[in-house]
């Protein structure tokens, strides 16, 4: 087994680092040309995230001393509630990245390119020429990041017996959550 942080450990370092370094200074940035606010939630749906991602947000919310979660199955995301996110401060990564102009590597183009993309409630106005590396966020590079902690994960939790691809639903929180809390008593 590899030194230093767990692959937990390193996921909420990362989740940190994103949060507080590239997004708050991208949302600083680009401020005029955002229109997210508490509310807004269209790009909010139910979805995936590695295992690496899922364990450590079920762990925040045990920390957090939470034991139940409401999830509503017909909702376009299960954990809104009147428009706002229930499990926002553990949100996984791709939720804290909504909105903002993302970068990626178009592999649909005759020749890989690089394009951007954000909600089209954003940029309005704006000139395409403002994207470069430092005013986007580089969604291949920090995917990369995620699916290395989550590849440590895997190597850290045999039992768990994960492939390097394995994805859990958001939306099976509760039933984990409820899963710890049975183990309990």
């Amino acid at each position: 087994m590899s030194e230093g942080p767990t692959a937990i450990e390193r996921y909420r370092q990362l989740r940190e680092q994103i949060s507080s370094g590239k997004v708050r200074s991208l949302e600083q940035m680009h401020c005029t040309h955002l229109t997210c606010r508490p509310g807004c939630h269209e790009c909010c749906v139910n979805l995936t995230v590695f295992p690496v991602e899922f364990y450590a947000i079920l762990d925040d919310l045990r920390l957090a001393g939470v034991t139940k979660l409401d999830f509503d199955r017909e909702a376009s995301c299960g954990y809104l509630k009147d428009g706002l996110c229930t499990i926002y401060q553990v949100r996984p990564m791709i939720c804290r990245t909504h909105g903002l102009p993302i970068a990626f590597l178009n592999m649909d183009a005759d020749e890989p390119e690089m394009s951007v993309s954000f909600c089209p409630k954003n940029f309005i106005d704006a000139d395409e020429s403002i994207f470069s590396e430092e005013t986007t966020l580089n969604i291949d590079e920090l995917n990369y990041q995620i699916y290395e902690a989550n590849l440590r994960f895997i190597e850290e939790n045999p039992q768990l017996q994960l492939a390097p691809d394995s994805r859990i639903c958001l939306s099976d929180l509760p039933l984990y959550l409820d899963q710890q809390v049975a183990k309990k008593r």
